[in-house]
């Protein structure tokens, strides 16, 4: 198989691994937006019910308004952890679409790459990775590259770039 080819099936193997773990993380913080959704519609009941009760008994509408509200603070807790697992996945996402936009503008161009050109569209890819664990995972299946005679693309160190978060 042609060199060039190696390196193109390397970059889209990465891009499609970044995109199917994205996916199969999105299940469990979307449960979590959608029963915070519903646990909010209940509360909104409940404190209802419980301001038209308030003339009866204000001990126990007050224990019913402290019961709701400790666990409507885990559950928005959660939301909030899920709502950042969205920005994750988006970002993500992002870097895959980028990433193929500028493979797609690479071979267009007609005529053959050298293994320089290669290596500076990999940097460029890589370069779009925001999170570490993006870099790792790009890092560690262009790694396979190696097993074929193509050039690795430059680790964290050697590139002197330092993430800041």
């Amino acid at each position: 198989m042609d060199k060039h080819v190696d390196n193109l099936a390397i970059m889209l193997l990465a891009m499609s691994a970044q995109i199917d773990t994205a996916l199969r993380e999105s299940d469990a913080p979307a449960t979590t937006l959608v029963e915070t959704a519903h646990a909010m519609g209940q509360a909104t009941q409940i404190i209802a019910k419980s301001l038209f009760d308030f003339s009866g008994s204000p001990a126990r509408v007050f224990q019913d308004l402290m019961l709701l509200h400790d666990d409507m603070h885990v559950r928005s807790t959660k939301a909030a952890t899920a709502i950042q697992f969205h920005d994750r996945l988006v970002q993500c996402l992002t870097h895959v679409s980028a990433s193929l936009s500028l493979i797609a503008e690479f071979v267009s161009h007609a005529g053959a790459r050298s293994a320089e050109d290669w290596n500076e569209l990999r940097d460029r890819i890589r370069g779009l990775m925001s999170m570490e664990a993006e870099r790792a995972l790009f890092d560690r299946l262009s790694g396979a590259a190696e097993s074929l005679g193509v050039n690795a693309p430059r680790t964290v160190a050697e590139s002197g770039k330092v993430e800041l978060f």
